[in-house]
């Protein structure tokens, strides 16, 4: 695949059966969320019954189940049905082991949904997918609630990655901070426009423009 080109900006699932309930991106209540996106219908879909899954043999995990390491991390829904993470590569998926995604990016009731929903459980610790530095980091993100925004340089690309809907009091991270993959900087919640414990993520070309951030992720987060 081509050459990731990461660097720290310090100078410049699906498997889920359960009722589906609305949530709604408002007008924020902070300039630090775009307010462009302010009336973008959101939704969140209850989790199902977790499943155990099989030990995983590659490095730094032989030892571990994905059972073993979701606990680590307070995941408590997980599911390899979409995605398993690999914590060697540059780009990662937004949590440490697979989880159930919900909607997904689209039109949804007449509105754009610029972002892909998982649910992990609530609590769950959610880490940087690249390494990067916070232009974001608020407890009053109005409808996004508990908000992060990472800047990264992805093939000399721009791109900044959004965070939503995260536990009050749970940012590990501020405005400024270099963050490397895999770090922990919050934990999932029920914040803002929502109704129940997931994770809204977006994926933003130049910081502006939302793109899929499920395709986006099958590409990049491999080695």
């Amino acid at each position: 695949m081509n050459v990731l080109g990461l660097v720290a900006l310090l100078t410049i699932g699906m498997t889920v059966d359960a009722e589906a309930l609305p949530h709604e991106h408002a007008e924020p209540a902070s300039t630090a969320v775009d307010s462009s996106r302010s009336e973008d219908i959101q939704a969140y879909v209850t989790p199902g019954q977790t499943q155990a899954v099989p030990v995983i043999t590659r490095d730094g995990y032989s030892t571990a189940t994905l059972v073993d390491l979701a606990g680590t991390v307070g995941i408590t829904n997980y599911s390899s049905a979409v995605f398993t993470n690999n914590p060697d590569c540059a780009i990662q998926w937004p949590y440490a082991v697979g989880v159930p995604m919900t909607y997904g990016f689209g039109m949804r009731d007449g509105k754009m949904h610029e972002g892909t929903d998982f649910v992990p459980g609530a609590s769950a610790h959610i880490q940087a997918i690249a390494e990067g530095v916070v232009s974001t980091s608020t407890d009053n993100g109005g409808a996004y609630g508990v908000t992060i925004v990472i800047d990264h340089l992805v093939d000399g690309q721009l791109v900044s990655t959004r965070y939503a809907h995260m536990e009050y009091g749970s940012r590990q991270v501020a405005v400024g901070d270099a963050v490397s993959v895999g770090q922990y900087i919050g934990r999932t919640g029920n914040t803002g426009r929502s109704f129940g414990a997931h994770l809204h993520f977006e994926v933003l070309l130049d910081g502006t423009t939302a793109i899929d951030p499920l395709p986006w992720l099958q590409t990049y987060a491999t080695c």
